[in-house]
């Protein structure tokens, strides 16, 4: 999940950016190291299909994946930049005269400019908004040895400087890097990465951070960015010079070029989103080089699938002591230092029946399309293929036992997608349906009556029964439609927008896991932000219970409909809005209709 246009992160919430010398590794020695044989002057590359002498089979296959992921990128960017370049000068070939030399100009200006005061906002933000601090050298070194010689070792390799760590005081474990250059990067980390992980998974999760900044991922992402955006500008020039000149077919050729570039802008958004997937691939590879693939496997299982099991003892966790001069913990979560997390890899049947939703469920790709980061099984996948190919040990993740166990039953996962694509378009169908009959005044109640129409299935009614973190994310047949009732005991450990004084959503952890509680105010954006402000606060690290629906996207959350703890009740009301804007527009239509002023078309 980028940070503006120049961060990344690893996607370990339940919501990429991205040699000079000799000295310098090439970007196919990320995955392929020892893999070429090596001069005085740097690794040296044999021709395509040639075997390096010593050369191993399995060295061979992880550089052809390698060249399949850079090629992925190359292709991509290359589309955009054909995509630009054909409209421009199709535009061009049919005004000349139109100004968009000078849109273009302003927009790469722009772009540059945010490119380079981006880092300096995002170290004010996360300062003043996430409590953020950044760590000096000697004190990395001290707390964080292992973190510390990981981030030197890969700035000593490719010659720059080691990157800044910022460390934010929040139980929600999450990792995300930004910067311009690899020389000024920083790597932001929460005090959840180092509570939830062991040391090896938290040496993981730094090690995809190295990658972007290795991979120049913030300058591939701005880049690619900047050329989407320029498609916009080639429309937007487009539709100014055919409304002022009228319709000649000078005209109505920029017209259509105008046509072509919003949908090969809107392409390019999802060419974008393949482009971030895939620098998240390479940056796990990477990753996968210097720490154990299964490390960051088994980071990815605890965070993003929230699969953790917590056990309460006596004794003092490491990360209060060392922090509590600082004041990033506060002394009410002292109690909270004896959680201990780890995660079911050492019997991954768990694990396995959680991905499951991502390589059957049919929302699976259509959410992954939308997305910055692939799905997180098939990271673990692509995981697994690294460390056979090294040689490592992995978890091995049988899907189909999985699948079997559960008594996973496809056709009726495919009957559920079409149920719930209808629920999902049945709004705008209906719409669709009134407009087509000539019923023109009569299309905003038509989609208001298919949104009352849709709530109660959406947001089903009744008691909600008891379940747990586990429960939920194991259940292939969630859905990013339909809320599941559920109803979790537990404690809220910390805010999902980590250290966010204002964040109205929380990290809920019961026995079992962690999950992302989604706060909806009836009073909207202010009712969240003063909920997030004055009254979540109160219920942080107090037992209580979640009761809310269930929705499975990239990752799981709950959608609260409310969390009970010590400190009172928090209610929200998260579908007040929706049925009550429709209310007025049906309302309103029908009282324009009986003092006829409107006319309907039947």
């Amino acid at each position: 999940m980028a940070r503006a246009s120049t961060a990344s992160s690893v996607s370990w919430r339940f919501t990429a950016s991205r040699a000079p010398a000799s000295r310098h590794r090439w970007p196919s020695e990320i995955w392929s190291r020892g893999c070429f044989a090596r001069g005085t002057n740097g690794p040296r590359v044999p021709p395509f299909g040639a075997r390096t002498p010593g050369a191993s089979a399995p060295c061979i296959l992880r550089g052809i994946a390698m060249a399949k992921l850079y090629f992925a990128s190359l292709i991509t960017i290359g589309l955009l930049l054909a995509m630009v370049f054909g409209v421009v000068l199709a535009l061009l070939v049919y005004a000349g005269t139109v100004d968009l030399g000078l849109a273009i100009a302003i927009t790469i200006a722009i772009n540059a400019v945010i490119w380079l005061i981006s880092p300096m906002i995002s170290d004010f933000s996360l300062r003043w908004f996430n409590k953020m601090a950044f760590l000096d050298d000697a004190e990395v070194k001290a707390r964080f040895p292992g973190v510390y010689q990981l981030m030197h070792d890969a700035a000593r390799q490719y010659g720059f400087g080691a990157p800044r760590l910022g460390l934010i005081p929040d139980r929600n474990p999450t990792a995300f890097t930004y910067g311009i250059l690899r020389s000024n990067a920083r790597i932001v980390v929460t005090d959840g990465i180092f509570e939830f992980l062991n040391e090896d998974e938290q040496r993981a999760v730094v090690a995809h951070e190295l990658g972007h900044i290795v991979n120049r991922d913030f300058i591939v992402m701005t880049a690619a960015g900047t050329l989407v955006q320029i498609l916009y500008q080639v429309y937007a020039a487009a539709m100014r010079s055919t409304r002022s000149g009228g319709g000649s077919k000078k005209n109505n050729g920029q017209a259509l070029v105008g046509l072509v570039a919003l949908a090969l802008y809107y392409v390019g958004i999802y060419l974008l989103y393949y482009l971030s997937r895939t620098r998240e691939y390479l940056a796990d590879a990477f990753s996968a080089e210097r720490v154990e693939a299964r490390h960051l496997a088994a980071a990815l299982v605890k965070i993003a699938y929230g699969i953790v099991k917590v056990e309460d003892t006596d004794a003092t966790h490491s990360l209060l002591q060392s922090t509590r001069h600082m004041g990033v913990i506060d002394v009410k979560n002292a109690r909270y230092s004896g959680l201990e997390a780890e995660s079911d890899l050492g019997d991954p049947q768990r694990a396995s029946e959680a991905m499951l939703f991502d390589t059957h469920n049919p929302w699976a790709r259509l959410i992954e399309l939308n997305s910055t980061h692939p799905l997180t099984g098939m990271r673990i996948a692509h995981l697994g293929d690294i460390a056979r190919q090294q040689a490592q040990s992995f978890p091995q993740y049988d899907l189909r036992a999985a699948a079997q166990r559960l008594r996973l039953d496809e056709g009726a996962l495919w009957r559920q997608f079409w149920y719930e694509l209808g629920i999902l378009v049945l709004p705008l169908a209906l719409a669709v349906l009134a407009g087509v009959l000539g019923d023109w005044p009569l299309i905003p109640a038509a989609a208001a009556i298919g949104v009352l129409v849709t709530l109660p299935l959406r947001y089903p009614s009744g008691e909600a029964p008891a379940a747990t973190v586990a429960s939920l994310m194991t259940n292939p047949a969630a859905s990013p439609v339909v809320g599941r009732p559920a109803r979790l005991t537990g404690k809220a450990i910390g805010r999902a927008n980590p250290g966010f004084i204002a964040g109205e959503d929380v990290i809920y952890q019961d026995k079992t896991g962690l999950v992302t509680a989604d706060f909806r105010s009836m009073l909207g954006t202010i009712g969240d932000l003063f909920a997030g402000w004055r009254r979540v606060p109160k219920h942080l690290g107090q037992d209580g219970q979640l009761t809310g629906w269930f929705r499975r996207g990239m990752g799981g959350y709950v959608i609260m409909q409310e969390l009970t703890s010590t400190a009172g009740a928090l209610r929200a009301r998260p579908y007040f809005w929706q049925a009550l804007l429709s209310i007025l527009v049906i309302a309103a239509t029908v009282v324009l209709l009986g003092a006829g002023k409107l006319e309907l078309g039947l």
